[in-house]
């Protein structure tokens, strides 16, 4: 449902672009706006020959857009079973291998979201799986633990997080930044757990007073005194 799909195929302009061509044309031919465009007649010829820009029509690409719903097996919710087993898709396209995390991207669930099919389970009373399920577990990669904030190797993936290291993959990035606050140096997930309510030292941080100013340099009339640094109101019980 976009304009560009209708003026000249779905790689044309976008509907910014038309619509700027037509203010750009509008003031170099009248000076003035654009006038808003006529709904009567209806017929693409008499439009043309009455040199009015087309009437939107909706656009629909040759196929389906989602190359799943070839291959979905299940369209009715009746036909859901009741304990949904999740299996990583692999796909090899170009070369490239791709793994769907994802309920929504198997063949026989393909035609329903995520949120849809937790929706039909609960409509029929299932919060849990009433048949035995095949769970597959969250297994971390063992990955050797590096130092500092790097991405770790010898995974192809760059995981760009704190929480992404073995020394601090207890703890949120939130966490281990009031922690910091608290205590005055990075902790690790081990030492949070071990002294939960260790009090730590804050660092005192410089404040710029009115008196370091110059008094040659104008002060603000409405000057207020600087805010004294104070803890983190969220602690996270780690204080």
């Amino acid at each position: 449902m976009s304009i560009s799909s209708v003026v000249s195929g779905p790689n044309s302009k976008s509907f910014e672009e038309v619509r700027i061509e037509d203010y750009i044309k509008a003031y170099q031919t009248t000076g003035r706006p654009p006038l808003p465009v006529p709904q009567e007649p209806v017929d693409e010829f008499q439009r043309k020959t009455l040199n009015l820009p087309p009437l939107f029509k909706p656009y629909s690409p040759s196929g389906p857009s989602n190359p799943f719903l070839k291959q979905a097996t299940i369209t009715n919710p009746q036909d859901i079973p009741p304990g949904q087993e999740f299996r990583a898709l692999k796909k090899t396209e170009l070369s490239e291998t791709m793994i769907f995390q994802s309920m929504s991207c198997m063949n026989e669930y393909c035609h329903f979201s995520p949120e849809e099919l937790r929706y039909y389970a609960y409509l029929r009373g299932y919060i849990k799986p009433p048949v035995p399920v095949a769970m597959d577990p969250f297994v971390q990669p063992h990955v050797a633990p590096s130092g500092g904030f790097t991405a770790q190797e010898p995974t192809t993936e760059k995981l760009q997080n704190i929480c992404t290291e073995l020394a601090y993959s207890k703890h949120s990035p939130e966490e281990l930044r009031v922690a910091y606050m608290l205590h005055g140096r990075q902790l690790t997930s081990a030492e949070l757990l071990q002294t939960p309510s260790a009090p730590g030292a804050l660092f005192s941080q410089p404040a710029l007073g009115m008196s370091s100013i110059p008094s040659n340099v104008t002060q603000p009339i409405f000057s207020a005194p600087p805010a004294a640094p104070s803890a983190p109101k969220f602690t996270f019980g780690l204080r």
